[in-house]
């Protein structure tokens, strides 16, 4: 989730959210066969696009299917997620940028002249009647406003109303709103112009169409503007009328980035059109006609155009290139160089194609259209974040605040990392691994520069948001994928020394006191069973990274302190819950459906399962694998009901299982480690159809990065991570045939073929699995099987449960 808590309550009662056309009832073999409600998808068959799924794969190995062109970008919904209420905001943003783009221009809305922070989060909200203008930075999905630079709005004249932020917003109705990869287009209805936005990685390109001539024509750019209630602490801007360009910057100061001083941005920007007028306006909106430079707080600038109708080829038409950087102006000019030559159509088509380019890392047969549909658009959020950072010239901002050049690498920022850790990165690892690696090493190079790895990472800084050190993880989980190309040795340097010991930047808050006793105690931090239980997992994944690199003393220092969860276990509640330095139990008024402040965003019913690296030991204290099965089911199983009941709102948590909320994410896998996978298929399925679809409430909630819409992707192929492990648990895929690209330099032609015979509704069962001719005992497979040129898992589907793994 990674909210702060002002968003969580202050939409109660001032947002209305749409229907989400799914299921909370998670059936059975009968439900899922014929239950039509129970569904995500119509009844419609698939496309029969082929009978045979196989793609020529022998008993041994993969052969590569012939798939067809396609253009997997026009399957895409970015409005998915852009609406939803109280705890099922999805604050994604649907304006075009490139997969990891730095620039992410898009439109920001309000009720009015209001924004809500907890609904602006990105910028925009579906059910906002106003778009405000086009802001350029973002991160998709994140619970905090923050970013929203150089904020463009086209309108018809200039006055003093429209210098103040949100003062030159304009009505629109979404059924002349268009969005698409690399692209997205809106009628403004009020001044009248069609507005049409794309992207290069730094550079964004916008064309304005105006309804009517007008020699007053206007675009006003707003340098105060933030999402929610950020302002920018120091801008500058100045204004070229003969050369038509502007240029400046903003220092970005959101709800983050405020924790390290901001994030200087800067623009260049060139219009095509020749400038009539211009100004600035100061701190006090106090409009400066014919003035070309501005340095302030919260300033902006205009400029006009004489569209009189009479010049081809746009006559009523003026496009907008502009380009970002966070090192200086000269860097954003150069950037700008990545429109040259091209026109607004161009630059359009070569997004698409970028989208596609990424999107066939995995391809899919089978399915319905909806199914394909909803599966590329998570695909394509998962492509959003982490965000380049590295100039066109190889530039980027360190952690110290100072120019560095990346050799040999792309370096990238905004990690949302105790969401992401989960799903995101795992992701990563098996279909976008060199590029992970770039990414690896950008963790690296923030601690280099800033002396310690980050926790959340924004912009050029330590945000210190949420908690336990999920870097760790990260670094450790990709190391045991064969992911190398990144500094192992600092790497695992800055991770076994916050694990050690205090840090002053991004350590694990009262890391002396676990160390010390095997745990934090409740008095020394908030959150302080959630760190531990967090902390636990770290040292695991930890531990076999160290083995992995022959480490031994740590690997075993480690590997006992991974088991530091079990000093939670509170026998008379028989639950995971704070503990005092003197080792007594917070046992006074517990109550295992409320937030308490032990816990971070959960409950004692979420953090019970926040041990997915040792379910055996969960199993023994709790009396058994039997008694942990039937612990876990009467949870689903509550948490199903209590959605359908009428104490559900989507306006308060859910104190059961929770999709939308990190720590519950890999619950329903825990059921395959004791003997009973097919729950683990039924609940995943359930899942799956429950809480993701169509429309702008199509996510569970917040989809933090990128971490929502991962868990659906490995849910729809039938593979999920346990991360800081060398595995995946294996699921029912809704795709007859799934092919992965598992490329590096490495095993250039390394792929994964997923073959589920009898896939279809209601067959979320696994039967039986064999990966490339030899069958598996259990519903798992390993990397180690992947790692020299893949192969073919073919799962046998049924509509009942099987004894498969049992």
């Amino acid at each position: 989730m990674s909210r702060s808590s002002a968003r969580w309550w202050g939409s109660l009662g001032l947002s209305i959210g749409l229907a989400c056309a799914c299921s909370d009832d998670p059936g059975g073999a009968e439900a899922e066969a014929g239950d039509a409600t129970g569904e995500l998808a119509t009844d419609t068959a698939a496309d029969d696009t082929s009978d045979d799924t196989t793609g020529g794969e022998t008993e041994d190995g993969f052969e590569p299917y012939p798939w067809p062109e396609e253009a997997l970008g026009e399957l895409v919904d970015p409005t998915i997620g852009t609406g939803g209420v109280g705890y099922t905001v999805g604050t994604m943003n649907p304006g075009p940028s490139l997969p990891f783009g730095m620039i992410k221009p898009g439109p920001d809305t309000g009720l009015g002249p209001i924004q809500l922070s907890f609904l602006n989060c990105t910028g925009y909200h579906w059910d906002q009647t106003y778009i405000w203008g086009f802001s350029h930075s973002r991160i998709n999905g994140m619970g905090v406003p923050d970013y929203g630079a150089v904020q463009v709005s086209p309108t018809l004249g200039m006055d003093a109303d429209k210098a103040v932020v949100g003062g030159a917003r304009s009505l629109f109705d979404h059924a002349q709103e268009q969005a698409a990869p690399g692209y997205y287009a809106v009628s403004l209805l009020e001044p009248g112009v069609e507005a049409e936005l794309t992207a290069t990685t730094r550079a964004a390109r916008h064309r304005y169409t105006f309804d009517e001539p007008s020699p007053e024509a206007t675009l006003v750019f707003n340098l105060a503007y933030n999402p929610g209630e950020g302002r920018s602490i120091a801008s500058e801007v100045t204004i070229d009328p003969a050369s038509a360009t502007i240029r400046g910057m903003m220092t970005v100061h959101g709800s983050y980035s405020d924790r390290f001083g901001g994030v200087p941005t800067y623009f260049a920007a060139r219009v095509s059109q020749p400038i009539t007028d211009y100004g600035v306006w100061d701190d006090m909106a106090t409009l400066a006609p014919g003035v070309a430079t501005m340095t302030g707080a919260e300033i902006g600038a205009w400029l006009s155009f004489d569209l009189d109708g009479s010049e081809d080829p746009n006559p009523l038409s003026v496009e907008l290139e502009l380009a970002i950087s966070y090192v200086s102006i000269e860097e954003a000019e150069a950037n700008l160089a990545e429109l040259d030559g091209q026109s607004f159509e161009d630059t359009r088509s070569a997004a698409a194609q970028a989208w596609d380019d990424e999107l066939r890392r995995v391809r899919v047969l089978g399915g319905t259209d909806e199914e394909r549909g909803l599966f590329y658009s998570a695909m394509y959020r998962a492509f959003l974040a982490p965000t380049t950072f590295t100039e066109a010239s190889g530039a980027y901002r360190g952690f110290d605040g100072q120019v560095h050049s990346a050799e040999g690498f792309t370096y990238y920022s905004d990690f949302s990392l105790w969401d992401t850790y989960r799903t995101l990165h795992p992701l990563l690892n098996l279909i976008q691994r060199e590029r992970h690696a770039d990414m690896l090493q950008s963790l690296v190079m923030m601690a280099e520069y800033g002396g310690d790895l980050p926790k959340w990472p924004l912009g050029i800084g330590y945000t210190g948001g949420m908690l336990g050190t999920s870097a760790d993880i990260v670094l450790a989980d990709a190391y045991l994928k064969d992911v190398t190309g990144f500094d192992v040795d600092a790497a695992y340097a800055a991770a076994r020394l916050h694990a050690l010991e205090p840090r002053p930047n991004a350590g694990r808050g009262g890391i002396a006191g676990y160390r010390e006793r095997g745990w934090v105690a409740s008095e020394d931090s908030g959150a302080s069973a959630s760190r531990t239980l967090e902390f636990a997992h770290a040292d695991y994944a930890l531990s076999r990274w160290a083995e992995a690199l022959g480490h031994a003393d740590d690997a075993a220092l480690f590997g006992a302190s991974a088991g530091n969860w079990r000093n939670l276990w509170a026998p008379e509640l028989e639950f995971l819950i704070g503990r005092r330095a003197d080792g007594s139990f917070e046992l006074d008024g517990f109550d295992p459906e409320v937030w308490a402040s032990y816990y971070s965003e959960g409950t004692a019913h979420h953090y019970l399962w926040a041990v997915p690296h040792d379910v055996a030991g969960l199993a023994e204290l709790m009396g058994g694998p039997e008694a942990l099965r039937e612990r876990l089911a009467a949870y689903f199983e509550t948490s199903a009901a209590f959605l359908q009941g009428s104490d559900y709102s989507p306006l308060m948590p859910v104190p059961f299982y929770w999709q939308s909320n990190e720590p519950s994410l890999h619950d329903a896998y825990l059921f395959t480690e004791v003997g009973d996978p097919a729950s683990t298929q039924r609940w995943v399925d359930w899942a799956r159809r429950r809480h993701y679809g169509p429309g702008p409430d199509g996510l569970p909630g917040n989809d933090d990065a990128g971490t929502m819409s991962a868990w659906y992707v490995f849910a729809s192929i039938g593979l999920y991570p346990l991360p800081g492990s060398d595995g995946y648990w294996i699921t029912a895929p809704i795709f007859e045939r799934v092919e992965l690209d598992l490329s590096d330099a490495a095993a250039p032609e390394r792929r994964l073929a997923i073959v589920a015979d009898g896939a279809g509704p209601g067959m979320i069962y696994v039967a039986g699995a064999s990966f490339n001719g030899v069958e598996l005992e259990r519903p798992w497979i390993t990397w180690e099987q992947l790692r020299d040129e893949g192969g073919t898992l073919r799962l046998t589907l049924s509509d009942e449960p099987s004894d498969f793994g049992a």
